[in-house]
C-alpha cells in the first residue's frame, strides 16, 4: 500500500533510502516505460522501442533491460552498472503532487512513499543534509521526477507525430543466445528509416521544431543495444 506524504526537512529530517538492487524487487523488471526528454541519454545504453497497446492503441517508449522475465541486465550486487538511469526507476519513492490554488496556477511539490521498503532512517542515501538543506541524492531524485513532468508533455506530442507521419514499423526482434535458447520480443515498434528520410522539409522542420527529430534518430541507432545485452546475458549465464 502507499501512503504519499508531502515532503519536508522537519517530518523528515533524518529520512534515508536504501538505493541498494536487494532493497526494492521493483528494480527487477525487463523493460521500463521511458520518455522523450531522456531518450539522450537512454539510446547510449539500452535499446529503445516503441510499444503499442493492442486494445487502447496507446503509445509508450520502452527501454529494455533484460531478456528474460523479471530480469534486469543492468543491474549487479552494487548497483546500476550504466551511467543513466530510467527516469522511473531512478526517482525512487517520490511523486510530483499539485495543490490547486484558486488564484494561481496548482503549484507542484514532492511526495514520499512512507510505507515504500527502502524508506528508513538508519541505512541508505540521505535525503537532507544536518542543517536541513537538500541532499546530492535529494537532488538527484528531482531531476528524474522533472524528466518525468516535462517528458509526459513531449511523449504526447512525439507520438502524435509519429502517427500522423506513419513513421512507426512492427519490428520482430530474435535474439539467439545459443543453439537451444532463443528470445523473441513482439508486438514492438521501430522508426521506418525510409519514411523518416523521405519526410518533406516541412514535415522535418516541424519534428525539429519540436524537438522531436533527434530522438527518433536516438530510438533507431539504441536497437544496436540489443547486442549488449546480449553479452551481459552470456557473462551471467557463464557464472551459473
Amino acid at each position: 500500500m502507499s501512503t504519499p506524504t508531502v515532503l519536508n526537512n522537519v517530518d523528515h529530517k533524518d529520512l534515508k533510502v536504501d538505493t541498494r538492487p536487494s532493497a526494492f524487487t521493483g528494480y527487477q523488471v525487463n523493460r521500463t516505460r521511458i520518455y522523450a526528454s531522456e531518450v539522450s541519454e537512454l539510446h547510449k545504453e539500452f535499446p529503445l522501442v516503441f510499444h503499442k497497446d493492442s486494445e487502447s492503441g496507446d503509445i509508450q517508449i520502452h527501454a529494455i533491460l533484460g531478456l528474460s522475465k523479471d530480469e534486469n541486465l543492468f543491474l549487479d550486487d552494487n548497483g546500476w552498472i550504466t551511467r543513466y538511469v530510467p527516469a522511473l526507476l531512478g526517482r525512487g519513492p517520490f511523486s510530483i503532487a499539485y495543490r490547486e490554488s484558486d488564484d494561481a496556477a496548482p503549484q507542484p511539490f514532492i511526495c514520499v512513499d512512507t510505507d515504500d521498503p527502502r524508506i528508513n532512517e538508519t541505512e541508505g542515501e540521505p535525503v537532507f543534509m544536518p542543517m536541513g538543506g537538500e541532499s546530492g541524492y535529494l537532488s538527484y531524485v528531482k531531476r528524474a521526477l522533472q524528466t518525468i513532468e516535462a517528458g509526459t508533455q513531449y511523449n504526447k506530442t512525439l507520438f502524435a507525430l509519429v502517427e500522423e507521419m506513419e513513421l512507426l514499423e512492427h519490428v520482430n526482434i530474435e535474439v539467439k543466445l545459443s543453439n537451444v535458447e532463443q528470445v523473441n520480443f513482439s508486438n514492438y515498434y521501430t522508426i521506418n528509416q525510409d519514411k523518416l528520410s523521405q519526410l518533406s522539409g516541412e514535415a522535418l522542420a516541424r519534428l525539429s521544431q519540436f524537438g522531436m527529430l533527434g530522438p527518433l534518430y536516438f530510438i533507431v541507432s539504441s536497437l544496436a543495444n540489443f547486442q549488449r545485452l546480449i553479452d551481459l546475458k552470456n557473462a551471467k549465464s557463464s557464472l551459473l
